[in-house]
């Protein structure tokens, strides 16, 4: 399948590139500036580690070549999400914070954790490199909600560093009188977000045989 990658000169999306061109796929580097010419007439997928602000271009391109998108950007204002949402209704569109297995994982297991401990404190500390621009981090923002449900309170503190090369580390703790569980992921290297964004878009692209306007995922007008 042919991937658009955004971002394809980041710490994410160089290993991507390299992920998905040893895996077959014919790969298209973009950058946030525009894109190379010439351009391949069919684009299966865009998947996008660029930045915020390249939301607009990453949509319009998407909108072009009518392929599907994962987006793994954070730090995103109310405008910007707003076309990505769009997007979404013509469009099939993955978003998430965050694509390691493991973080998946641990955001499962504190809706669990926080059902069963409803009356127990819980905070938040998430770790990152100090070019880092967002703070809290999408998936600190994401644990904080899934803590929060069926609670008597509408949010959870978050407590944010900004230090070193840390890849990410999201500790999540419940606390009570006299004990405490504290539940942590650790982002050993950048691989683990790059190889799950190219399995999402491996899925997207297969499990999309048709789009709302009647054509093929990555199907494009003759004229």
């Amino acid at each position: 399948m042919t991937t658009a990658v955004f971002g394809a000169r980041g710490r994410v999306g160089s290993l991507l590139c390299e992920m998905a061109k040893k895996r077959g796929h014919n790969v298209i580097p973009v950058d946030v500036d525009g894109l190379p010419e010439p351009t391949p007439q069919r684009v299966d997928v865009a998947i996008d580690f660029s930045v915020a602000e390249a939301t607009e271009s990453v949509c319009l391109f998407c909108e072009k070549h009518r392929c599907a998108l994962v987006t793994g950007v954070t730090g995103r204002n109310r405008a910007q999400q707003k076309q990505i949402d769009d997007l979404s209704k013509e469009l099939p569109v993955i978003q998430s914070v965050n694509f390691s297995e493991g973080a998946e994982t641990l955001c499962r297991l504190v809706k669990e954790v926080a059902q069963t401990l409803a009356s127990w404190d819980v905070e938040i500390v998430e770790i990152h490199r100090r070019e880092k621009r967002d703070a809290p981090s999408g998936t600190a923002k994401k644990l904080a909600a899934a803590a929060a449900q069926n609670r008597n309170f509408k949010s959870v503190t978050v407590h944010s560093l900004r230090c070193g090369s840390n890849f990410g580390n999201h500790s999540v703790i419940f606390a009570t009188k006299g004990e405490s569980l504290t539940l942590t992921h650790q982002a050993e290297n950048c691989e683990i977000f790059a190889r799950g964004a190219l399995l999402k878009a491996e899925s997207i692209v297969s499990s999309a045989q048709n789009i709302p306007d009647g054509k093929d995922v990555g199907a494009v007008d003759d004229d």
